[in-house]
């Protein structure tokens, strides 16, 4: 045991992460505070909501186009972070399955495959949010839609690094830092 170890009170100190993966979980964890945030501020909305209509007898005229906005952003940005943690729909009962040569070219073609998808996201929602640019939401004027539906691109950029990094992590298994993903 070197004299390091000692200081630092033990034999086994978990591996340095490198700058990107500190980068990502911070990433990562100011997304989980997004997404929680999204979550209360859409149940307080809700809240807020009912108690005018049916306590206070005076609806607001703006609260279930809010709520459907928070909700739009909750489903992108919290599907970036069921990416992250690889909980998205998958066929491990099939994959398992298979020869471990055949279940890595399954999920290699399967990253390149998602990889795809989320740059047509990213592309398309891009082109989206410019043809949105002038248009504002019905019952608050203030809001651009191009605001509401930059979620889209951001979130297919965001789920496209993720993918990149998991399918480093999957080709140089020695690639530091890269999630786990649904290993072969």
């Amino acid at each position: 045991m070197t004299a390091g170890q000692i200081h630092r009170g033990g034999g086994d100190t978990p591996p340095r992460r490198s700058a990107v993966a500190r980068a990502a979980g911070a990433l990562v964890s100011a997304l989980e505070v997004f997404c929680a945030i999204l979550m209360v501020g859409m149940a307080i909305i809700v809240l807020a909501g009912v108690w005018y209509r049916y306590v206070v007898e005076r609806a607001l005229p703006w609260y279930d186009e809010f709520a459907e906005f928070l909700l739009v952003w909750l489903t992108f940005y919290g599907s970036v972070l069921a990416s992250h943690r690889d909980a998205h729909i998958g066929f491990e009962t099939i994959t398992d399955m298979l020869p471990v040569r055949a279940r890595r070219v399954v999920v290699v073609f399967a990253e390149l495959t998602l990889l795809l998808i989320q740059a047509a996201l990213f592309a398309y929602g891009l082109s989206l949010v410019r043809a949105a640019s002038f248009d504002t939401a019905i019952s608050i004027r203030a809001v651009r839609l191009s605001w509401i539906y930059s979620a889209i691109p951001i979130s297919g950029a965001l789920m496209f690094l993720i993918g990149l990094w998991r399918l480093a992590g999957l080709l140089a298994p020695r690639f530091a830092g890269a999630p786990a993903g649904r290993q072969p």
